[in-house]
């Protein structure tokens, strides 16, 4: 069964970034390989309402369009409940950001294996609280494909 994995919305974000640095080339063609092994079923890809409720609020229409459609091929859908809730306000108490804290609530729910961001204040606060998160917290380059080695 291929391994399920949550992208933060801001690595559907890095493609527009610009790629002349090597960190954020890196991370976009880590996406982009992500979202590859989505396609060819190597991966199971989550999308919640967090990933809605974000990329609405995103003005450059032809960016909120392009998430979108890399959203639909999510195959897992995660629904609000009130455990995703309290769970959320768990990890708020951690000193994740409100959407942060939803967005790994989800994924959580979801029981994605990864959770992939190009936040590194979401990076480093999930590592000082690994042993209370349900879900690995990587950067896209760092992320093990399902076929082995590193996606980079």
């Amino acid at each position: 069964m291929p391994e399920i994995v949550y992208l933060d919305l801001c690595c559907f974000k890095r493609p527009f970034d610009d790629a002349r640095f090597d960190r954020i080339r890196r991370e976009a063609e880590a996406v982009a390989e992500i979202l590859e092994a989505v396609q060819q079923g190597r991966l199971r890809l989550v999308r919640s309402p967090a990933h809605d409720f974000e990329n609405e609020r995103n003005p450059r229409e032809d960016r909120r369009l392009a998430t979108r459609i890399w959203l639909e091929a999510a195959d897992l859908r995660v629904e609000a409940d009130p455990a995703i809730e309290r769970r959320a306000r768990d990890l708020a108490t951690l000193g994740f950001g409100t959407l942060d804290a939803f967005h790994l609530a989800f994924a959580e729910h979801a029981r994605a294996h990864w959770f992939v961001t190009t936040d590194d204040g979401i990076v480093k606060r999930a590592a000082i609280h690994r042993d209370k998160l349900h879900v690995i917290v990587v950067a896209p380059d760092g992320l093990s494909s399902p076929a082995g080695g590193n996606t980079q």
